[in-house]
């Protein structure tokens, strides 16, 4: 291939799916999902505004290392600092996800039916038992989250939570895109314009493409120990995956 601007596209392609393969991008979405109760339209939409938000950022850092020319290393600088914050505020976000579900009172299991709990069986307060009303996909629904607290409660929680998290995985650029747009702007608006649409469709699709594989792939997964600590595990794999990539350096 001889054309320079069909190599630069190609290349920022093949950076960003493998960029975007890393976990820190998706599977915090199919921990929270599978703890929330999301089906796929709700794991696919916090996804793909966690992967718009990622998109801007690391397009806007790449802009601005061309614009500031000989500054662009600070540029680069800031990027990696803002990296190293949003995984920093992922393990802060994983562990109090953790304890909360840990310490806060009554049943928290959207992992699967509990052990002691039977399907189509009144709970002891009178109601059904609240793993009888599945969302989408058979993944539990938000009411089957809080036996002890109300619906509406859980509702709030699993959209803040979803928000929340979307704005911490999103808001963590990829430096590796950078010198892709200081050098497209370099070949003029159509370059800049190309490289910047390749990277924006191929992070969207990757990142919610393997985001409900991975729920899809988790739906049946279910044991006694993941029935009743799925939610704590899930909270403590989020606060691995960013301790993991906050000492590897974003």
């Amino acid at each position: 291939m001889r054309d320079p601007l069909l190599v630069l596209v190609l290349t920022t392609i093949t950076t960003a799916v493998f960029h975007t393969l890393i976990p820190d991008h998706w599977l915090p979405f199919v921990l929270v999902a599978r703890t929330e109760g999301w089906g796929t339209r709700r794991t696919a939409v916090m996804t793909a505004g966690s992967a718009i938000l990622h998109v801007v950022l690391s397009v806007g850092l790449g802009l601005a290392a061309f614009w500031a020319s000989s500054g662009a290393a600070a540029v680069a600088g800031l990027g990696a600092s803002i990296g190293r914050i949003s995984s920093a505020v992922m393990v802060l976000f994983g562990a109090s996800y953790a304890a909360w579900f840990f310490f806060e009172g009554g049943h928290h299991h959207s992992f699967g039916v509990h052990p002691h709990h039977a399907p189509g069986v009144e709970h002891e307060r009178g109601q059904p038992h609240p793993h009888d009303m599945d969302g989408e996909d058979g993944i539990p629904a938000p009411e089957a989250i809080a036996l002890g607290g109300s619906a509406a409660a859980a509702g709030r929680r699993a959209r803040l939570s979803g928000l929340a998290l979307a704005g911490i995985v999103g808001f963590n650029p990829c430096l590796l895109v950078i010198p892709y747009i200081h050098y497209a702007g370099s070949m003029g608006p159509g370059a800049l314009f190309a490289v910047s649409i390749a990277f924006a469709l191929s992070t969207v699709v990757c990142m919610v493409g393997v985001a409900l594989i991975g729920l899809r792939g988790t739906a049946r997964l279910e044991s006694p120990f993941l029935i009743r600590y799925g939610e704590v595990i899930s909270g403590a794999l989020i606060a691995v995956t960013g301790l993991v990539v906050m000492l590897l350096g974003g």
